[in-house]
């Protein structure tokens, strides 16, 4: 016996609804209530070249337990309302609360975004000169137009950039 499925959708969600909904309201409303200059950008403000980075899935925001506490963290991009910065923010979960990490600031430099975010694993992390051992998952940012990747890992009640060659 033979059975034929269809497996066409009915109820198609586009991936931009899709990825929105993935960051939660409470995210957001922290987000209008604590950092008002800035606002969480489209996907479409983003330099499509983030799509040919197999290790990204939406360049705008990732999330994980970043301090070890088993809580979900989230880190996003955020765009300034007034179009000239770009600030990466991580919210850490303090069970009941977030506090408010503010990593780095980048300049837009042009019509696009060109910083993307995506999950870095935690385990050794390695470049040429050196080694560490991560416990946690970090922050990768792909900075397209410098060509540059680098990492941040909560060590000692901070976020540390690590530098890749």
């Amino acid at each position: 016996m033979l059975l034929v499925c269809n497996l066409s959708a009915t109820n198609i969600v586009s991936s931009e609804k899709y990825r929105q909904n993935l960051l939660p309201d409470f995210i957001k409303t922290i987000i209008k209530d604590s950092l008002k200059e800035y606002v969480i950008p489209d996907e479409k403000m983003f330099d499509s070249e983030w799509k040919s980075y197999e290790h990204i899935t939406t360049p705008m925001f990732a999330f994980s337990d970043f301090n070890g506490d088993k809580e979900k963290d989230y880190a996003i991009i955020l765009l300034s309302k007034n179009h000239r910065q770009i600030l990466l923010c991580v919210f850490l979960s303090n069970k009941k609360s977030y506090t408010i990490y503010r990593i780095r600031t980048f300049n837009l430099n042009n019509n696009f975004i060109d910083v993307f975010i995506s999950i870095q694993k935690k385990g050794y992390w390695q470049t040429v000169y050196t080694k560490k051992l991560v416990k946690y998952n970090g922050i990768t940012v792909d900075w397209a137009s410098e060509s540059l990747s680098f990492s941040y890992y909560w060590g000692k009640n901070q976020f540390v950039k690590f530098l890749y060659d």
